[in-house]
């Protein structure tokens, strides 16, 4: 599987990991994808910056680091250029 086809696979199979996780569990098992994902990815994107992030805030709709509920977990790389990669898409944030 080329590169770029592996890390959104990568992450997505993480972000369904996280999705199942149980409330007790989940920082624990959260820290060991992103530091297993660091690991992988250093070689390919020695800048990139694995982040756990709650999809968005109830509230507002934005990104957040605050895991309320593993449900709506996900996993981004930032790149070098502030460039996030979540699974399928590419995110630029202003």
């Amino acid at each position: 599987m080329p590169p770029e086809k592996l890390l959104p696979y990568l992450l997505d199979t993480a972000q369904d990991l996280l999705s199942t996780a149980t409330y007790e569990s989940q920082t624990h098992k959260a820290a060991v994808i992103v530091h297993w994902l660091a690991g992988l990815l250093e070689s390919t994107a020695p800048d990139a910056t694995p982040l756990l992030i709650a999809i968005s805030d109830p509230e507002t709709g934005e990104p957040t680091e605050e895991i309320t509920d593993t449900a709506r977990l996900e996993i981004r790389l930032r790149l070098a250029d502030s460039t996030e990669l979540s699974g399928e898409r590419l995110l630029v944030r202003g």
